[in-house]
């Protein structure tokens, strides 16, 4: 089977490339950047925004994992537009491709509980997923993703939480939690997000959005008999912000400070995140492989190997 993955490149597509590449699938990758982390797989450099690069690597595949796009929290409100455009336009783009040549889609999403560009713009395509599924029978799947952690993940442009979190600490400086600290985070470790994909394309037919005919069950435009054919893909385990800085500081192995920030802008505090596995686990028999201390461990061991790429700005 020929895949392809846009964002191939980056953090949760690079460990993608390599699950399939393992699993015997012949990968394309189709990123704006040169292969970082992985040599596996045949590399396309093109921009999800030219609708031409992208027709031409979707009919070199059998299915498409739709891993690209810009990401980010608080660092996206003052960027709206590159955001909507590349997140949104470049997902229509793969859609658009897919559907035309009859290819499979896996789109990645994530839980949109914040007022930001980067949540708006996932929202927005699936929705658009919807959208296509209904009017032109798009053979499209949608998983959304809830904390992917592990190594390779951005530590210099996005401030994620746990690269962040592990990469002060190494430096003794103070574990900086946004807000109260109460809210809740579902944790998985990005092989087991790759595995989990990886079961989803071979069971493609079993997990694919069906049309439904339905109107939005509110005005607030909440669709749902759509909504509950999405994957949920996590530890289907919550555990507060401040409990995850613990087990955090536990897996370090070094005493942390622990400093209380004000919430940061397109964020929201309080807020309860855990991945519903039900459907997932019925449909493709996935169970997660690495816990979360183990996991833990491991990505501390990466980042303690790659401090020097962090204070360069490179990692």
């Amino acid at each position: 089977m020929k895949v392809l993955i846009t964002g191939g490149s980056g953090f949760i597509g690079s460990h993608c490339v390599d699950a399939f590449a393992a699993a015997g699938h012949d990968v394309i990758v189709f990123d704006c950047v040169a292969p970082l982390h992985t040599k596996a797989g045949d590399h396309v450099i093109g921009e999800l925004l030219d609708p031409a690069a992208v027709d031409k690597a979707v009919t070199r595949s059998d299915f498409v994992v739709h891993a690209g796009g810009l990401l980010g929290t608080h660092e996206t409100v003052l960027m709206p537009e590159e955001v909507v455009r590349t997140n949104v336009l470049g997902t229509l783009n793969v859609l658009q491709a897919t559907t035309r040549h009859g290819r499979g889609l896996i789109n990645i999403s994530k839980p949109n509980v914040w007022l930001n560009p980067y949540s708006i713009s996932k929202d927005t395509s699936e929705k658009l997923c919807f959208m296509y599924v209904d009017e032109f029978d798009a053979r499209v799947i949608a998983v959304k993703l809830y904390n992917v952690y592990g190594p390779r993940q951005k530590y210099s442009r996005v401030r994620k939480a746990i690269p962040t979190w592990i990469v002060e600490a190494l430096n003794c400086r103070p574990i900086e939690i946004f807000g109260s600290g109460v809210a809740t985070v579902d944790l998985i470790h990005v092989r087991d997000v790759a595995r989990g994909i990886l079961a989803i394309v071979e069971k493609f037919e079993t997990c694919r959005l069906r049309r439904t005919v339905e109107i939005a069950n509110d005005v607030y435009c909440g669709f749902p008999k759509h909504n509950e054919q999405i994957l949920e893909l996590g530890s289907g385990k919550s555990i507060t912000v401040k409990e995850s800085v613990e087990a955090l500081a536990s897996a370090l192995d070094i005493p942390v400070e622990v400093r209380h920030l004000p919430m940061r802008r397109g964020e929201i505090d309080g807020t309860r995140l855990c991945a519903d596995m039900t459907r997932i686990t019925a449909l493709t028999g996935f169970r997660l492989d690495i816990d979360l201390m183990e996991g833990l461990r491991e990505t501390v061991g990466y980042y303690k190997a790659k401090l020097a790429e962090a204070a360069d700005g490179v990692l």
